[in-house]
């Protein structure tokens, strides 16, 4: 008999060569392969069959259309959907990391600032999707990748497709309709009345569970778990984790409220303090990803007035220094807090496309910063060949002790349209604070004008880290 893995490579076969199934879900079969037209890696989603007889293949290609509208660096994009053979798939960009999942159930509780940067990064993703109308409904650390020091949010929307697909009937033949640990109160009781507070709850539960390595409420069954949620209060995190400061407490409770009104109303509002929290005395550096549109059309971080004198600055830091507006733009930079140490040698760690259209650019990207450093003749830079031969996901403490050096590069690459999103950061591997962090867009038709001038910039803001003169905290770009 024809198994499921053989089934879907000979169905696929015109258009991806599947390797493996690499994981399984309430709802959908994973699949490692490769996209045979654009010579990439992606992982293909097949729908549980009694999903995807529930949804059908008229109605598959409008659910999924949601996800498809959403393009943000922190949300896993779609790729491709499709039917055939009465199999229901869809592919999306394949992250060589691993889920907050896999990662909590390894180590348990986190490092207290990368709770805090993971639930920043996914509050960023969410305030994204809400501002288009869309809700996520099932924010759990399995719909939660790592890809370096970067968090990503999957299917948005599928739980939505489920529930009216005919949640009851597909939970009697076992597809859970959201996940009762991670569900809000409302969503317990089965209200219609559901909205992004919501999801805000659910990151709550998310932030709480990486803070202390269990989720606030357990139970011996589902019934059980939901009760809890409408009626019981969480013990506070303090109660779990001593070490928690008690503003991050407030923050992660508030979350937590039982009545909607009593929590965060938007996402928008919860992303400035956790960033507030993750300045550098709490050891991470505020970064801005949040995407509104300019009168232009382009993208860039906006927020209160107070930033605006530090903003022309940064303007007039760029025209200065040769950088093409018209080819690239400054979203925000931040230098880290006082003096880490002398950087004597940097890695150059390979960017990762997380859209998974531009690779080419993204090893152009690491070599151009390479070069720059190194012809800056103000620290060693390890060659791009050997990093090559260690591959992406290794941690950066480990290419600290294996290379040497006392600073890592790191950053993402993410394409929407003929934009394309440049987030970099230097880290100190040991106490894995930051020296730098910088988040750039840039018009890919005028790419190669853009990629000299934006070095020009790059490297004039590492100059005074690389040569030991950096001391204070200095914030350029929007918020």
């Amino acid at each position: 008999m024809t198994g499921p893995l053989e089934r879907l490579r000979a169905a696929l076969s015109d258009r991806y060569s599947v390797e493996r199934e690499v994981g399984a879900g309430g709802m959908a079969t994973v699949y490692l392969a490769d996209d045979l037209k654009h010579g990439r890696k992606v992982a293909v989603k097949v729908l549980r069959p009694e999903l995807a007889a529930a949804l059908g293949p008229d109605r598959f290609p409008r659910e999924i259309r949601i996800l498809a509208r959403l393009q943000h660096p922190h949300i896993l994009p779609l790729l491709d959907s499709g039917e055939v053979e009465g199999i229901l798939y869809y592919t999306m960009p394949y992250i060589d990391g691993e889920s907050l999942r896999q990662r909590i159930d390894r180590e348990g509780a986190l490092p207290v600032h990368e709770a805090v940067r993971i639930t920043r990064d996914v509050a960023d993703a969410l305030a994204s999707a809400h501002a288009l109308g869309i809700l996520h409904r099932d924010i759990k650390p399995g719909n939660v990748m790592l890809s370096g020091r970067h968090a990503l949010v999957m299917d948005f929307g599928i739980a939505k497709a489920v529930s009216d697909a005919g949640g009851d009937t597909l939970t009697t033949v076992g597809v859970a309709v959201g996940t009762p640990v991670y569900m809000s109160p409302e969503q317990a009781t089965g209200s219609d009345d559901v909205d992004a507070r919501s999801d805000i709850y659910a990151l709550g539960i998310l932030a709480y569970e990486m803070l202390t390595g269990r989720p606030p409420f357990q139970g011996k069954n589902s019934q059980a778990i939901l009760s809890a949620q409408i009626l019981d209060k969480p013990d506070p995190v303090t109660e779990k984790r001593p070490t928690v400061s008690s503003a991050l407490e407030q923050v992660v409770m508030r979350c937590l409220e039982k009545a909607p009104s009593d929590r965060y109303q938007t996402t928008e509002e919860l992303i400035p303090i956790l960033e507030s929290l993750g300045t550098p005395s709490g050891g991470i550096t505020p970064s801005n990803t949040r995407p509104v549109k300019t009168l232009s059309g382009a993208k860039q971080s906006v927020g209160k007035s107070r930033t605006r004198p530090l903003l022309i600055g940064g303007v007039l830091l760029a025209l200065l220094l040769g950088g093409a507006l018209g080819a690239w733009k400054m979203i925000g930079k931040s230098a880290g807090s006082g003096r880490l140490g002398s950087v004597t040698r940097v890695a150059v760690m390979p960017l990762r496309d997380i859209s998974g259209s531009d690779a080419p650019f993204a090893e152009s990207m690491q070599d151009a910063l390479i070069t720059k450093i190194a012809a800056m003749n103000l620290a060693g830079v390890v060659p791009r060949s050997e990093l090559a031969e260690k591959g992406q996901s290794r941690r950066i403490r480990d290419v600290a002790s294996e290379f040497n050096v006392d600073a890592v590069m790191e950053g993402t690459l993410f394409r929407a349209g003929d934009v394309m999103r440049i987030n970099l950061q230097l880290v100190e591997p040991l106490s894995v604070r930051h020296y730098w962090t910088g988040s750039f867009e840039v018009n890919v038709k005028n790419v190669l004008a853009a990629q000299d001038s934006l070095m020009r910039t790059i490297g004039a803001q590492l100059l005074p880290i690389l040569n030991g003169t950096a001391s204070t905290v200095a914030t350029t770009g929007t918020r």
